[in-house]
């Protein structure tokens, strides 16, 4: 009798063990440093935002995963017009929302009319779309009035997500709450500042994925927090590991680590409209006076390489453009020449529980004090930093940027063009040179001359500096050995369809 209990406790404990295991095989947990601030795809810039409806919503067409093409998305066919002023699509059969209703011509007019329309953010990358065509059920029939070379990769971005017209019309806004999409997976929960609750899409396209019934985003501010959660298998990845700890966890036989080459480039924003940088010689003399290299070598551990603008190293990059070398003399000079010979005072912001950034502002801070410049550091929560920058209510931010197409248009317009969603990323800093070039660039196939005018922006962006420029780094993540599948993408999201637990 003893016995038997003894088997019978031994197999419920079994049986207990096996469930957990299959629950744990069910559900992917990925560690994230930020919240989102919305799952509207028109009203989004932070990439937090953008990388989960990237997880939610669908567009016609997407990069590919090595970051070189645009593939298929919703649309698993389209023809573009000799002229480049007709655009047709033509959606898969198989193309549902997470409720069950088919993705039809309907909802890509209503989305990409949305995406134009007066309350996005992001109208202007769709504004040259002037006519919409129903062919039926499955095709649309986009017509420009003159050609926008970006225009397909413009369609890949997350703000031509395309959402469900009937149910976004009756809901309004409280949509937003409980979105729709057609992506491989469907919100269950946003408990802000918490964690994003997502439940595997039935009707995704893609037969058989998401591997995993369930993910969750949790959202750990804190990077020793996240890493630790990771090693106690209460994450299975975790993003923004600080580079002094990826070799920590390299020793760890449990967790694999991982440095992803993206388009990404970090800097210091300037506020041109306040003094004194609004002085183009200020703005350089930061920028001598800052050691990229010191960065690099003691905080990355040398995974990056100095950025001498504010674009990603991708197509078209200016390659004849070098980045400000460290020179503290060229830097006290250029102060003088303004009229600030001692210096003057500035408050640095930077991102709250992210280590690297801590230490690569602690850098800055030190190396400006050499040229008589007095930084205060103010951490700030990611989200509150990006409406205070957007506010223009600071004086210098710690900040990246990240393509989220394959195509340099999209950044040219974010980090240089003012007037533009962003005004030259929040600095205020204008160039009309700039703004012509990047409406010529639009209208010109791609190709060698193409290139020269994002090569010659590059060029004016690293004269006129309106930001300190640091470094390109690679995103280092890491993930349990139990995981297959996770990977971050040169748009520096990630596809968790692919994703298994075993």
């Amino acid at each position: 009798m003893i016995r038997f209990r003894s088997l019978l406790k031994m197999g419920i404990v079994f049986a207990c063990a096996m469930n957990v295991a299959h629950a744990a095989a069910d559900q992917f947990r990925l560690g994230l440093s930020k919240d989102l601030l919305t799952l509207d795809p028109i009203a989004s810039s932070d990439n937090p935002s953008i990388w989960t409806q990237l997880l939610i919503y669908d567009q016609l067409v997407r990069p590919s995963a090595d970051g070189t093409e645009i593939v298929a998305g919703l649309a698993d066919q389209w023809e573009i017009s000799p002229d480049g002023k007709t655009y047709t699509f033509h959606l898969r059969e198989n193309a549902k929302f997470s409720d069950g209703q088919a993705v039809t011509a309907d909802d890509v007019i209503f989305s990409l009319k949305r995406a134009a329309g007066e309350t996005s953010g992001w109208a202007r990358f769709f504004k040259p779309i002037t006519g919409y065509e129903k062919v039926d059920d499955r095709t649309v029939k986009l017509s420009l009035d003159a050609p926008f070379t970006p225009m397909l990769n413009n369609l890949a971005l997350f703000s031509a997500s395309i959402l469900p017209a009937a149910l976004l019309q009756s809901k309004g806004e409280d949509f937003f709450k409980a979105p729709v999409g057609s992506g491989p997976f469907s919100l269950k929960a946003w408990d802000k500042g918490q964690r994003v609750s997502l439940d595997k899409n039935p009707n995704y396209w893609q037969e058989g994925k998401p591997a995993v019934e369930h993910a969750t985003l949790e959202i750990i501010g804190d990077d020793n927090a996240r890493i630790l959660k990771l090693k106690a298998n209460e994450l299975d990845a975790a993003m923004d590991i600080p580079f002094n700890q990826v070799a920590m966890l390299q020793n760890d036989p449990n967790i694999k680590t991982a440095v992803a080459k993206v388009f990404r480039t970090d800097l210091v924003q300037l506020n041109t409209s306040k003094k004194p940088f609004d002085d183009i010689r200020v703005r350089q003399a930061l920028n001598y006076a800052v050691n990229k290299q010191t960065i690099i070598q003691g905080v990355l551990k040398g995974n990056g390489e100095p950025a001498s603008s504010s674009l990603p190293i991708m197509a078209h990059h200016n390659t004849d453009i070098q980045p400000y070398p460290y020179d503290v003399a060229k830097a006290k000079q250029l102060l003088a020449e303004a009229g600030l010979a001692d210096g003057f005072k500035a408050t640095l912001l930077v991102p709250s529980g992210n280590v690297t950034s801590r230490q690569v502002g602690q850098v800055i801070q030190n190396a400006l004090s050499k040229i008589g410049v007095t930084i205060q550091l103010q951490t700030i929560e990611s989200g509150s930093q990006f409406t205070t920058t957007k506010a223009g209510n600071y004086e210098m931010s710690l900040a990246y940027t990240t393509s989220d197409t394959i195509d340099p248009d999209q950044l040219i317009g974010f980090t240089a063009v003012n007037p533009e969603r962003a005004n030259a990323m929040h600095t205020n800093w204008k160039s009309d040179r700039v703004n012509e070039l990047y409406a010529q660039e639009r209208q010109t196939p791609e190709g060698a001359e193409r290139g020269r005018m994002f090569q010659e922006i590059e060029a004016i962006i690293n004269k006129e500096v309106p930001f300190i420029f640091l470094y390109h780094q690679g995103v280092p993540y890491a993930y349990r050995s139990n995981v297959e599948g996770f990977q971050v993408l040169p748009t520096s999201n990630y596809r968790l369809e692919e994703v298994r637990v075993k």
